[in-house]
């Protein structure tokens, strides 16, 4: 697993420094100035920055050792420099994160009966960012490469990288150290292998004549791995010896207590956050793992972190709140033909039809130009026109202008949906007696009844006709992401029970398409 990590390509970008080039250093460290009225207050704001001797570093390191070697040398003292003196920003940046990972480092480390140091191995690999991502595409706070990740069953996919997920990389990470220390039998050169990977070390060691330590194989790896050990020695001095250097965190991070909540629809981040009244990307920045800022559709009991203060008020109305967070995607459509916008319009008849009406149509979910045009009987190019529309993606629930012909009744039709007159039933009557007048007396009773209770009928049915168009049910289509809930606050607060009552609905089971009596 050869890899450059972030600190080392800076190291090596930057060249090491030396114990020489820190005793230059020291004018511009403690500066030697006469102090009048004018320079005291730029004496004042002036870092001082403390640069110790060797003995002293030595003496220090040699106090911190524990399980790993801390070997102090001119290429140690160079790095030491580089994060007390040169970058101190970086070592500021590093303390902020230290307390928000480190314990959870050791939690890990204790479990697996590991050096309690190797949790500074992080910080040589990222720098404590659970998204970092060196040159050589290693991921996550341990900087695993995409196939070390998988042999440690470090889940990547469209939506989700677990190399970021704190604790799974941690695990998988002391997994790996162990296998490599039982490889090489030391610290050292677990570590070496760790960046180069065991190969290189391996090849290092035949160079070398044999020789089975750090140092004793030092010339013979490749060059950042040269500085890894020495980086990783230098951050544990740096990091434990920081306030001796004048070095302190402005704004410290800790972690917050976290819920875990099993999640099985779409649903986004920022919205889901707006609704539990937290920042927009606090959810976001609980769950590092997640490549995407929503938990896209068919992924089932996904283990969401959000933070344990949230709870209760997701308790209180779980299902309306997930409801709100759904997560829409746009749906995005390709013609077969590519034309410019331009020469489509150009082409296409775009004004509106004479004594035509406005309509709008609301585009579902997988509908494309194409289906929509032969389903209103127009064409594609008129559908952009109207809509002004110069590309062909469009987006479930969006609105688009249709018009479409006024329809005319035929006359004729309008006669026979006419109420009947007095003069219309007597015509009717005297017809029928016409008709059946040779049939005698009691056929032309008859006839004439039939006739006038034809008449009448027809009269009532008009009159209910009209009476049912005065007063027309409201009507909505189901759209994707619709519910019983939401769609009952559209509409005046009519409650769901009255939904489910109006349409002899089972359940709370919705398809898009369906159409709903809700007024």
């Amino acid at each position: 697993m050869r890899k450059t990590t972030l600190l080392t390509g800076l190291v090596l970008t930057l060249g090491l420094g030396s114990a020489a080039q820190a005793q230059q250093t020291t004018p511009l460290a403690q500066p030697v100035m006469q102090v009048t009225d004018a320079t005291k207050v730029l004496a004042d704001t002036v870092e001082f920055i403390p640069v110790e001797t060797d003995e002293l570093i030595q003496d220090r390191l040699s106090c911190l050792e524990q399980e790993i070697p801390l070997e102090f040398n001119k290429q140690v003292r160079g790095l030491i420099d580089y994060f007390t003196i040169r970058n101190r920003k970086y070592t500021r940046r590093v303390l902020e994160r230290q307390p928000l990972y480190f314990p959870m480092f050791e939690k890990y480390l204790a479990k697996h009966n590991m050096p309690d140091e190797l949790k500074y191995l992080a910080v040589v690999e990222s720098a404590l960012l659970p998204k970092a991502v060196s040159s050589a595409k290693a991921v996550g706070l341990w900087q695993f490469m995409d196939f070390t990740g998988r042999d440690f069953r470090l889940v990547q996919n469209h939506y989700l990288d677990e190399r970021m997920d704190p604790e799974k990389s941690t695990e998988a990470a002391c997994k790996f150290l162990k296998q490599l220390y039982r490889m090489f039998g030391s610290w050292e050169m677990a570590l070496a292998a760790y960046n180069c990977g065991p190969g290189n070390v391996r090849k290092a060691i035949t160079r070398s004549g044999g020789k089975k330590t750090f140092w004793g194989i030092y010339p013979y790896l490749p060059k950042e791995t040269r500085a890894y050990v020495p980086s990783f020695t230098a951050l544990v001095y740096a990091m434990n010896h920081a306030a001796d250097h004048n070095i302190h965190p402005a704004n410290p991070q800790y972690p917050i207590a976290a819920d875990t909540l099993l999640i099985s629809q779409p649903v986004d981040l920022k919205l889901l956050a707006v609704q539990l009244n937290l920042a927009e990307d606090e959810i976001i920045n609980l769950n590092p793992a997640l490549k995407l800022k929503h938990i896209p559709e068919n992924v089932a009991n996904f283990p969401l972190r959000i933070p344990a203060m949230a709870r209760p008020r997701l308790e209180e109305n779980r299902l309306a709140i997930l409801d709100s967070a759904r997560y829409k995607a746009p749906a995005r459509v390709k013609l077969p033909v590519s034309q410019s916008p331009a020469t489509m319009m150009a082409k296409a008849e775009v004004a509106a039809p004479d004594s035509s009406v406005k309509t709008f149509y609301t585009v579902r979910r997988n509908d494309n130009l194409s289906k929509i045009a032969k389903e209103q009987n127009v064409t594609v190019e008129q559908l952009k026109a109207w809509n002004r529309l110069s590309g062909n993606t469009l987006m479930a629930n969006q609105k688009l202008v249709v018009f479409k012909p006024e329809t005319k009744e035929p006359q004729d039709l309008k006669q026979k949906e006419a109420p009947a007159t007095e003069a219309t039933l007597l015509a009717s009557a005297e017809e029928a007696t016409a008709t059946h007048k040779a049939a005698g007396p009691n056929a032309e009773n008859l006839a004439r009844e039939n006739a006038a209770t034809a008449s009448l009928a027809s009269a009532k049915k008009g009159t209910a006709k009209k009476a049912t168009v005065e007063k027309p049910q409201t009507i909505h289509q189901v759209q994707p992401g619709d519910t019983l809930w939401n769609i009952s606050r559209r509409y005046n607060n009519v409650s769901v029970e009255q939904l489910r009552k109006a349409n002899k609905l089972k359940g709370d089971e919705l398809k898009p398409g369906m159409k709903l009596i809700v007024g």
